[in-house]
């Protein structure tokens, strides 16, 4: 039962890293390449006065389009997740905040939407069909702590553990 849900937990990762990162691209490329290019990225961050709009439209878009391509391969899957946790969050903070929660009023729900997969995916990881895994160091399968019901904790193993049928000796020195 632990394989299956393992390989379930890897294709759900799979997923929805995929389908992620492919959204994350295709809006990075449209807004490079759009009606007004990054002129109007610029200028849109320009109208709520953030600082440095350039840099803002140029890190954000780059970050869509990279970190979106890392995503659908599985490369820094984590350090991606962040950073769009991040980017996300300035973007409410900065542009949608304001307009309140439902997307209908250009407000934030969206967004609320993307932090949180991508925080899914930076606590995560990317899964086991990921180039991530490439530069994981092997586990012992002692290691493997998924592998225990939830509550209970690994029981020592060799010969510090102490079986309860022994019996101690009183004239034992030990």
């Amino acid at each position: 039962m632990a394989t299956f849900i393992h390989v379930l937990r890897d294709l759900a990762l799979l997923i929805a890293r995929v389908a992620f990162g492919a959204l994350l691209v295709f809006r990075g490329w449209r807004r490079w390449t759009g009606e007004g290019g990054m002129q109007s990225q610029i200028d849109y961050l320009a109208q709520f006065q953030t600082p440095q709009p350039e840099i803002l439209a140029w890190g954000g878009t780059l970050l869509e389009i990279i970190g979106g391509l890392f995503l659908i391969f599985g490369l820094l899957t984590p350090l991606v997740g962040l950073a769009i946790v991040v980017q996300q969050v300035m973007v409410i903070l900065w542009t949608r905040y304001f307009r309140g929660p439902w997307l209908e009023n250009g407000g934030y729900e969206y967004n609320v939407v993307q932090a949180a997969l991508a925080l899914l995916l930076a606590v995560f990881g990317a899964g086991r069909a990921a180039i991530d895994q490439l530069f994981k160091r092997p586990r012992d399968r002692d290691d493997d702590d998924d592998a225990l019901p939830l509550g209970r904790t690994p029981q020592p193993t060799g010969s510090t553990a102490v079986n309860s049928r022994t019996r101690v000796d009183d004239n034992d020195p030990a």
